[in-house]
């Protein structure tokens, strides 16, 4: 019987104990995930705002770095609902809600200021704001409030200019969240559910006391914030957001009481 030399036995089975761990390990590999098709979260569809008027505190400045604490808040409030699970915008008709907001401008009343709060749910009429706050989705979202002062074409023209603006706003988002030990506290991370808004126009009479607004939340496909380790974000009238999706876009009136 021919036997062979042990170090040909043993180099004939490393190859064989190799080219079964190789194929043992090869994968199929995995087909890049498009989070313009997943994004990670539920489709706004319905959109509730509302706006409650108060007044700056004594000594409280509007600004971007204005917390809560600095308005008084009045009682009452308005209330807008944009339904569009019919695929088309629908106003939510009946008592407690309107279609138009009507406000003052700080010609009028100079402490005024409005907090505005934007409630979302889905198509199931569930409420899915927690969504947009999560660990995963928080710095990928930011709201934008931008003014129409035409159309061209069919098409708005927007304000570009902070000066143009017929309005201020501050993002003064509160929102509660967990550590990784369990704890609570309190993120101030601007997103745009929850902010202060002030008239500053029409300051003349040729000015026009309607304003349109259009609210765009966008989806950013890596982070809000403009450069790594920054929470410097982008202006909150910023009508061009580069690597951002649109998850939902709102047209709202206002109508300014002057005096």
């Amino acid at each position: 019987m021919k036997r062979f030399p042990l170090s040909l036995c043993f180099g004939v089975f490393s190859l064989i104990l190799i080219a079964f761990l190789t194929s043992c390990g090869k994968t199929s590999p995995k087909p890049p995930v498009d989070e313009r098709l997943n994004k990670g979260h539920d489709q706004p569809t319905i959109a509730q705002i509302t706006l409650t008027p108060g007044t700056l505190k004594a000594g409280k400045v509007f600004s971007p770095e204005m917390s809560p604490e600095d308005v008084e808040l009045d009682n009452d409030h308005q209330k807008i609902e944009l339904d569009q699970t019919s695929g088309q915008i629908k106003y939510t008709e009946g008592n407690g809600y309107v279609r138009r907001f009507s406000v003052e401008s700080t010609t009028k009343v100079p402490n005024r200021v409005y907090l505005i709060q934007i409630s979302y749910k889905t198509a199931n009429r569930e409420v899915m704001n927690a969504q947009l706050t999560s660990d995963e989705q928080i710095n990928r979202h930011q709201h934008f409030f931008k003014q129409i002062l035409s159309y061209v074409d069919n098409k708005p023209d927007f304000a570009k200019y902070k000066e143009a603006l017929s309005f201020d706003y501050a993002y003064c988002d509160r929102i509660t969240r967990k550590q990784s030990n369990g704890s609570e506290y309190v993120d101030a991370n601007p997103i745009g559910l929850s902010g202060f808004i002030k008239f500053v126009k029409p300051a003349t009479r040729v000015e026009d006391k309607e304003v349109t607004m259009l609210i765009t939340l966008g989806h950013f496909f890596n982070s809000k914030f403009i450069s790594s380790g920054s929470k410097a974000i982008r202006p909150f009238y910023s009508t061009v957001l580069p690597g951002a999706d649109t998850d939902i876009n709102m047209t709202i009136h206002f109508d300014v009481i002057t005096k």
